[in-house]
């Protein structure tokens, strides 16, 4: 418990405590056994509804990638599921690929050689791991010829010269 140093945990780690320093709970373990410390965890710390609670946030859009990377976004992804208790494998891929960024998401819906069967769960996780990998590989590459690519622009030697005096000459006469 000693990890639990802030917030709600720090808190609850302090109630505990407090209540084993009690001189009548002296000699006493506040959790009987590891299966009391989980189930007072759970009831601590995990919702009351967390099936509803998974459920609602794949009904909505806050759980899409945003800014994360793929493998971010994979673990949040893979815990709503686990916690919403879908289990249809063409349900679950669609959620992942509606939250999916649409520039990984595109790559792979419209791969020509080897994209996912919609019913396979893995073979997306795999393609959009594969792709935001490609990704990042292409914009560090992009990134170290990028010094080279930007070459001042020619200037006219003619703007940097004073300005001429125009002389008119006569026209030769033949």
């Amino acid at each position: 418990m000693t990890y639990m140093s802030r917030d709600r945990a720090q808190k609850w780690v302090t109630r505990i405590y407090n209540w084993e320093m009690l001189p009548a709970n002296a000699g006493v373990n506040y959790f009987i056994d590891w299966d009391d410390f989980r189930a007072s965890f759970q009831k601590e710390f995990f919702p009351l509804h967390a099936e509803a609670v998974a459920t609602n946030a794949l009904e909505g859009t806050a759980y899409f990638q945003g800014t994360w990377n793929v493998d971010d976004y994979l673990d949040e992804f893979r815990d709503l599921v686990s916690a919403s208790g879908y289990t249809s494998p063409k349900t679950i891929v669609v959620k992942f690929r509606r939250g999916l960024d649409p520039k990984i998401g595109d790559v792979v819906a419209t791969m020509a050689a080897n994209r996912p069967n919609d019913l396979n769960l893995e073979a997306w996780f795999e393609a959009a791991v594969r792709i935001d990998q490609a990704h990042a590989t292409n914009a560090a590459f992009r990134a170290s010829i990028q010094p080279r690519l930007a070459v001042p622009e020619v200037i006219s030697t003619e703007l940097l010269l004073p300005p001429r005096e125009i002389v008119e000459e006569p026209l030769a006469t033949p």
